[in-house]
């Protein structure tokens, strides 16, 4: 049987992009996913028949894991490392597994969760890229001619320029030719959004410090935005230090990514429902006192209709904000915004339920303005988890404080509560799928702030203490105020 944690995300755990499956204590595969039976190239419907054949893939799939040089130990609650697996025909896939030991609250083991994600192509193309490395300097055609059959994208560029992209990026960003790719800047093709990783990347390249792995929003050439995930090689080319970058598109990932937000982002306009109802009831009780008085009032008051009609816009605000919340969102597409005001429809949004639990937000703002890219939706549902976490962290009420400041080059904003806090190793812990303190939790929640905030070109960090409070800090990029701000 398999845990309820498990039980009440199986739209998540069914349809996830990579592979997962569930291992009990004892090493027995209880469940897993399309995505895993897809990898191994197994046949879902007779996995768990009394076969051989089944029998045969199953102690397959355990044995990727050393549980007892990784997990047995308990010294630590999840490794990373990769496996390399054969399949029937004999196909030799390099996966990469993510194991981790669920506890239940007394900290006794429950059960293992394990991610497997294909690597395959990806360690080919490191292996051959690898081998063209050693080879450049004396057969930089047989280099391209690598580069020419790889099927993933290749790009090679020189201080920001694109010099060369094999067919597969020619198709990646429908070009016609490479023609029309060559002598165009990396900012032309990269959204704006991910300028800023786009700059540090180049910092790191000229202070010969790795590159490493990354995932960009691209534009392509037809006005198509696409998703790419991939890691950058300094090299040399044509006798000249450039840089080569592998990329691979994601954007179907991504897509699947954005339905289970739309599920959290339905389940919090759920859970905000009271909170909403019960900020809704005082305009109306204003409402519905004033009419009384107008009905028993001999004479026209303008003063009463004024605050009728300002009632009534609040009313109208709260169940916009709740719309906008619950309907699906097109892809990212930033823009300039204020996040002044977006903080304080937040606020005003989650007053209510506040209120039901005894706790005041304290928003603490000494900026006139705060200018940064952004989607202004997807940012509210990243204050909006915040300070959702918050309350129910405080069982007890108390104040939850929003501190806003701003640098010259990024702007910092915390979710400050007096709740349970946490400790290191509940730290350490959250963004993990399916992993929860709370009784009715998915786990996502933490998983879909933080990609919230990366995609923005931000970062977001944890500061707690047992019994003292958490305080998380979201840092995003300032732009400079736009002209049309004022007009």
């Amino acid at each position: 049987m398999l845990p309820n944690e498990v039980k009440s995300d199986d739209f998540a755990f069914a349809k996830a992009a990579i592979g997962m499956a569930l291992i009990s204590i004892d090493g027995k595969l209880l469940n897993m996913n399309a995505s895993l039976h897809n990898l191994l190239g197994c046949d879902q419907y007779e996995l768990f028949s009394p076969s051989q054949p089944s029998l045969t893939i199953q102690a397959k799939v355990v044995e990727q894991i050393p549980f007892k040089d990784c997990i047995q130990t308990m010294d630590s609650n999840q490794q990373l490392f990769d496996q390399e697996y054969f399949l029937p025909s004999g196909y030799r896939l390099t996966l990469g597994i993510s194991i981790s030991l669920i506890r239940d609250s007394n900290s006794s083991p429950l059960y293992y969760f394990a991610q497997f994600e294909n690597k395959t192509v990806m360690r080919q193309m490191e292996e051959r890229l690898e081998l063209a490395e050693t080879i450049l300097r004396e057969k930089e055609d047989s280099f391209q001619q690598v580069l020419e059959g790889l099927p993933l994208s290749v790009i090679i560029t020189k201080h920001g320029i694109i010099k060369y992209a094999n067919p597969a990026s020619l198709r990646l960003i429908h070009a016609a030719s490479m023609d029309e790719l060559v002598g165009l800047p990396t900012n032309q093709i990269v959204d704006t959004s991910n300028h800023t990783v786009l700059a540090e990347r180049r910092t790191n390249y000229y202070s010969n410090k790795t590159i490493g792995s990354v995932c960009y929003l691209i534009h392509c050439l037809n006005g198509q935005q696409k998703y790419v995930d991939g890691f950058s090689l300094p090299i040399s080319y044509k006798g000249e230090s450039a840089v080569v970058g592998i990329f691979k598109d994601i954007s179907e990932q991504k897509l699947e990514e954005e339905r289970i937000m739309q599920s959290e982002k339905l389940s919090t306009a759920g859970q905000l429902a009271a909170g909403i109802a019960h900020e809704i009831r005082n305009p109306l009780t204003a409402i519905v006192g004033f009419l009384k008085l107008l009905r028993s009032s001999e004479q026209k008051n303008d003063h009463y209709f004024s605050i009728i009609e300002s009632e009534l816009k609040r009313i109208e605000f709260i169940v916009n904000e709740l719309l906008v919340l619950s309907k699906p969102q097109a892809a990212h597409t930033s823009k300039p915004l204020d996040c002044l005001p977006l903080l304080e429809q937040v606020i005003t949004l989650m007053n209510g339920q506040a209120v039901l639990r005894n706790i005041e937000i304290v928003p603490l703002f000494s900026e006139q303005s705060i200018w940064i890219n952004g989607e202004a939706n997807q940012l509210k549902q990243v204050f909006i988890n915040l300070l959702k976490n918050a309350m129910e962290a405080m069982n007890n009420g108390g104040s939850i404080y929003i501190h806003v400041q701003a640098s010259e080059y990024e702007a910092r904003i915390s979710v400050q509560d007096e709740g349970c806090g946490m400790t290191d190793e509940q730290i350490k812990e959250l963004g993990r799928p399916f992993l929860t303190t709370k009784d009715t939790g998915t786990g996502l929640g933490f998983i879909i702030t933080h990609n919230i905030v990366h995609n923005h070109g931000g970062a977001i960090t944890i500061k707690s203490l047992p019994h003292q409070g958490t305080t998380f800090t979201v840092v995003l990029p300032l732009i400079v105020e736009p002209k049309h701000a004022n007009m």
